[in-house]
């Protein structure tokens, strides 16, 4: 028998010990688990949401860059090279020439044409090209339905090929971009599902520069010109050539770039989402701890059993860590599908424009994501066991012979608890440090490592937080003395209920109070945007009004309006710079913008005069820059130098946000004109119907490809912004939530056990002739006193994480987040006080009203 149990002999496998070992699991150790279901349940529970949250992120995110990773490469196809213009006004079309006569290593030299157009009101993508564009990929072949055929140029003047998706018929005739187009084929191929699923026009070039609006006065353009090499010359020669005839005009990249781009889009809700996934998995650890280190406890007595049969200590701990893999698998494994649909959820409601093309988001897991989180939730589990197998060392033969209550009577070793306190205070100033040093999203490990390292340093004070609660029970009168008496005797479970109490409460304040501080300071970041009373923009209040050039008869006849003051315009373009896309703004003298409000005086005027550039933190990060130093910009009309008067705390839009004089953007980048009129009103004057007539004007002006022109209030620019803002970080506070409530169910469970485990002590009280009633207020009295402590826990372990989070994201988003306490995480506090007393109340109840005798028979 105790060969069955411990070891056997055998070959160098073993295999007789291993058989022993799974049976041991399996008749011990799983048996024990099935008997415990609440416990086991709620705390596999928040495995699942830790995995779920893994796959969930990575699944959305993911689906973002691979949607734009397919569509990518079906329209670059075997070209290694892409000339992308800067601005929205395109490549020169002179330049495609001289890259055909001049590149020698181009075995293609395509223009391409993409955007964006309405179809029916629907976003739809807008390709075109010549009759080389079957060089690139088989999918824009069949979107030219079939590029290798004899081309009839008269038909496709006024001739579009529209995909299966567009739900159109072949000869019909819609309008597009103000301009009436005949559908000559219907693409039905499903290779073509990969652009925009299917949802897209295709055009040959002339007429669509004219439906992107890049027939303008100085001459057609392109949006990018894709180069396939012919395999005679080095990539690197190619790039060289192409530099050489570019000369800076235009962007020479890796055509994959958009991919990258797509990735930094996202980058803030990302990461903020990752830090709290990170913080989920940590928790999760933590009451995976909580469980087998009660599991420990109650089973002092079958351990001891078995050491008396002669299985040895590390027999004992190798079964608890497979019991610990087993849960982690199946946490796990079950959170997978679960992430998934959290993923899909939030694939739907992500942004269906990337860059300046119209994509529909398909769900797409990577391959890693499932084995990563599996993988992660299993040596989380393992991990926490490994540290609640620590007291399976302490259990002698002899306990077999007394009851398993006892188990609890004494603290962790005193040296324990010494080590564990330092490392977790090592780890809590490695976070600090962390953040302080560590560049990008790397940091986000700090939220991690110091959710580790507080919960160490609380076990290190495991005697202190048990006087406490022992301390806080004798207040409570006669019923809390006794329940302080329990306490003492008790101290790993007071512990493990004070930390389930602590930990519900610090994911709480910690990841809320950082959410709303990151949405606080991007909004206080827009300071400036609101100061305007009216706008007139070529885009909707939540967008950047990036284009089309508004009608210059607009800003005439606005001028006219009775109530208007005075008005100001701008501009606002997506410009590459290298492979990085960002934002750039056109400012005049009397505009109200938050890079003047944020810039120094001197800063400012320097940059309206045309003579220095703004950047917001994050740009001059992406291209790494100071205030003082001289960038080198590309731009349509060739480089460019200009000096960084500055750099300002500023919203995220992709890779950051620059600001230039309206001059200069119309000069170097080719874009005279105004996107959007900011009207100031004379005092006294009725808004509602200035806004009423700029309303009817702007009707009357539509922009290029008859887009509508919004007329909206500076107030509802800035809410809306703040809007968008807060649903980019949705996704982040329902995962919080989700967090919490696990958090919350784990406190419950636990308050639960700690009282029907106790069933025969509280039927001896009974039959000592104490009440039911006071029966209860003891149990009360224990609970309100862990809720008291555990409480002040968690408000330290909460602020902590709270300010971290602040830094953390601060170094993730290069936003400047001000650490503020959110009052509104006292409900935290009163949630988990209300759940201790609730958790206490009915068990107890319950338990006071049991049969005296079975209650003093009960195991």
């Amino acid at each position: 028998m105790a060969a069955a149990i411990g070891r056997s002999e055998g070959g160098p496998v073993n295999l007789g010990a291993l058989g022993a070992g799974l049976t041991r699991v399996r008749i011990l150790n799983l048996r024990e688990l099935a008997s415990h279901r609440l416990r086991v349940i709620t705390s596999l529970i928040v495995v699942i949401v830790a995995s779920g949250l893994l796959i969930a992120v990575l699944g959305a995110y993911g689906s973002m860059t691979e949607t734009v990773r397919k569509f990518n490469a079906a329209i670059s196809g075997d070209a290694t090279l892409e000339v992308a213009a800067i601005a929205d006004t395109g490549v020169e079309a002179d330049l495609i020439g001289q890259l055909r006569s001049d590149v020698t290593g181009a075995k293609a030299v395509v223009p391409l044409v993409r955007g964006v157009v309405l179809l029916d009101g629907t976003q739809t993508t807008l390709l075109g090209s010549d009759a080389r564009v079957g060089a690139l990929s088989p999918q824009l072949r069949s979107a030219a339905a079939g590029a290798d055929q004899p081309i009839d140029m008269e038909r496709l003047r006024d001739g579009i090929f529209a995909g299966a998706g567009t739900g159109l018929t072949k000869g019909q005739t819609v309008d597009v971009a103000g301009r009436q187009v005949q559908v000559l084929e219907v693409i039905d191929d499903p290779a073509t599902d990969v652009l925009n699923g299917g949802r897209f026009i295709f055009a040959y070039l002339t007429l669509a520069q004219e439906l992107a609006g890049l027939d303008g006065p100085d001459g057609r353009a392109v949006d990018s010109i894709m180069i396939v090499p012919n395999g005679q010359v080095s990539d690197a020669e190619l790039r060289r050539q192409v530099d050489q005839v570019v000369d800076g005009r235009a962007s020479v990249v890796d055509p994959d770039f958009r991919v990258r781009q797509s990735e930094v889009a996202s980058a803030v809700t990302r990461d903020s989402t990752l830090l709290v996934s990170m913080v989920s998995l940590v928790i999760a650890a933590f009451l995976v701890f909580n469980t087998m280190n009660m599991a420990v406890a109650s089973r002092r007595q079958s351990l001891a059993m078995i050491r008396a049969l002669g299985a040895r200590r590390r027999h004992l701990v190798t079964d608890l860590l497979a019991e610990a893999t087993i849960f982690g698998l199946v946490g796990g494994l079950i959170g997978v599908p679960v992430g998934i649909v959290a993923g899909r959820w939030a694939v739907g409601r992500l942004p269906s424009t990337v860059g300046s093309t119209a994509l529909e988001v398909s769900y797409h897991l990577p391959g890693y994501a499932a084995p990563l989180a599996v993988i992660a939730c299993v040596l989380a589990c393992v991990a926490a066991t490994a540290l609640a197998a620590r007291s399976v060392f302490a259990v002698a033969p002899v306990e077999a012979m007394v009851p398993g209550e006892a188990s609890d009577a004494q603290p962790p070793q005193r040296m324990l608890l010494w080590l564990t306190g330092i490392a977790g205070v090592a780890l809590v100033i490695g976070a600090v440090v962390m953040v302080g040093t560590v560049e990008g999203r790397p940091a986000l490990l700090a939220g991690a490592v110091y959710s580790i390292g507080a919960i160490l340093v609380c076990f290190g004070i495991t005697v202190a937080l048990v006087r406490a609660v022992v301390v806080v029970s004798r207040r409570f009168g006669g019923p809390g003395r006794l329940a302080a008496i329990n306490s003492d005797r008790a101290p790993r479970r007071v512990w493990a209920t004070v930390m389930t109490v602590g930990v519900a409460i610090a994911v709480g304040i910690g990841t809320s109070g950082a959410l709303s501080n990151m949405v606080d300071s991007i909004a206080n970041s827009l300071d400036g945007l609101s100061d305007p009373d009216i706008y007139v923009s070529a885009r909707a209040e939540d967008d950047i009004p990036v284009g089309p050039v508004l009608n210059p008869e607009i800003a005439e006849r606005a001028a006219e309006v009775p109530g208007v003051e005075r008005i100001a315009g701008g501009q606002w373009a997506a410009v590459n710079i290298g492979d990085a896309r960002a934002m750039l703004q056109g400012l005049e003298p009397g505009a109200a913008a938050p890079f003047l409000k944020k810039a120094t005086p001197e800063a400012a005027a320097q940059t309206l005069d045309g003579d220095g550039i703004l950047l917001s933190r994050v740009l001059a990060r992406t291209l790494g820059v100071r205030t003082g130093d001289t960038l080198r910009l590309a731009t349509p009309t060739g480089y460019h130098e200009l000096v960084v008067r500055d750099t300002v705390n500023y919203v995220t839009i992709d890779s950051g946000t620059g600001a230039i004089s309206a001059d200069l953007m119309a000069e170097w980048f080719k874009r005279p004109g105004q996107t959007y009129l900011q009207i100031f009103t004379a005092p006294g004057a009725d808004l509602a119907q200035v806004q009423h007539d700029l309303a009817e004007i702007a009707a009357e002006y539509p922009g290029a490809g008859n887009r509508p022109v919004y007329v909206y209030t500076g107030n509802a620019a800035l809410q809306a912004t703040q809007s968008t803002v807060e649903q980019a970080g949705a996704f982040t506070v329902a995962i919080q939530w989700i967090v919490a409530a696990a958090a919350a169910i784990a406190l419950l469970n636990t308050l639960l056990l700690s009282v029907l485990e106790r069933r025969r002590e509280l039927g001896v009280l009974r039959a000592m002739g104490a009440s039911r009633r006071f029966v209860v207020r003891m149990v009360l009295a224990e609970a309100g006193s862990v809720a008291i402590v555990g409480a002040v826990v968690g408000i330290v372990m909460g602020s902590g994480l709270h300010y971290l989070a602040d830094k953390i994201l601060t170094e993730t988003t290069s936003i400047d987040i001000l650490y503020r306490p959110l009052w509104s995480s006292t409900g935290y506090v009163v949630a988990a006080a209300a759940l201790c007393l609730f958790g206490a109340l009915v068990p107890a109840v319950r338990a006071s009203r049991m049969n005296i005798t079975e209650s003093i028979l009960s195991e």
